[in-house]
């Protein structure tokens, strides 16, 4: 099956980024860039991952445009009701953290320009983040699976990839350079081996079940990545004006993304759904037309 040879370019891609992200880290170090090794890792594993897809996309069957839903004849009315949803949805777990004592409001920085150009940050941030997490997963994941594992099970398991993918974490530097490139690898998935981390994991693959009922309901990801856009906005621009705070843990989420795993961010997962079931029933949504 293709969908074997994708995941075998997955792991490729986690296997180079363990073995350059160190050396790249120590790169930007020396000129001036101070940047978590964490982010850098990641960088690393998509900028790789987005290579290896554009080098097997024929060999893979990994779809046209109009295949991964992103040929529509309305998609910037659908990308901003999708931002819409994803943005009420999250505004109201927001709330119920507010209401529980799990958020304060606080400006972070005291520089207005500094504020406005880390907002604008941000949104970019949520657009490309959105789009391209989108393509990866309801796009290019989501119909692969589908095509060889069958409509249900390929929904559940691009919903748990996603929610596993989002938990690991390559840990620090040194501890990559020391080990040999299964070791990394390995060292990768040790997070899933703590039962702290289950509740994210399950609250992002009840995040991805929507996500993908709403591509597959409307047949097109345009609303999916609106919707997904709004989450990530909330989590980039709403921090230079709220402080989450870690406790209480069942309400907040155990930790990144913020929410993911808590019970008000699966009050905003539910509030998405509902708006985006009621959003495609009163628009009458219809599947796209599959074309390039």
């Amino acid at each position: 099956m293709r969908t074997i040879g994708l995941l075998g370019l997955v792991v490729v891609a986690l296997l180079c980024a363990a073995a350059l992200a160190p050396a790249v880290a120590a790169a930007l170090a020396a000129i001036g860039f101070s940047f978590t090794f964490s982010r850098v890792w990641n960088r690393v594993f998509q900028v790789v991952l987005i290579a290896g897809l554009a080098l097997g996309w024929r060999r893979l069957d990994l779809g046209r445009p109009g295949d991964l839903g992103l040929v529509s004849t309305a998609a910037v009315r659908r990308l901003a009701a999708g931002f819409a949803v994803g943005l009420a949805g999250m505004t109201l777990g927001l709330l119920l953290c507010w209401i529980g004592g799990g958020l304060v409001l606080q400006v972070r920085f005291p520089d207005p320009a500094k504020t406005v150009r880390k907002a604008l940050s941000g949104l970019a941030a949520a657009v490309l983040v959105g789009g391209g997490e989108e393509i990866l997963f309801r796009g290019v994941l989501l119909r692969r699976l589908m095509a060889d594992c069958g409509g249900r099970l390929g929904v559940v398991l691009v919903a748990m990839v996603y929610g596993v993918v989002h938990a690991l974490r390559p840990g620090r530097q040194e501890t990559l350079e020391a080990g040999a490139g299964f070791e990394r690898l390995a060292g990768l998935f040790l997070p899933l081996g703590d039962p702290a981390v289950m509740p994210s994991v399950l609250g992002l693959a009840a995040f991805g079940l929507v996500l993908a009922y709403v591509r597959l309901r409307s047949g097109s990801l345009w609303y999916a990545i609106g919707i997904h856009a709004a989450v990530v906005a909330v989590f980039r621009v709403g921090r230079l004006f709220v402080h989450l705070r870690p406790r209480p843990r069942w309400l907040v989420g155990p930790g990144w993304p913020p929410l993911m795993g808590g019970v008000a961010g699966g009050v905003a997962v539910l509030t998405m759904f509902v708006l985006a079931w009621w959003l495609l029933r009163q628009h009458g949504a219809r599947r796209e037309p599959q074309r390039a």
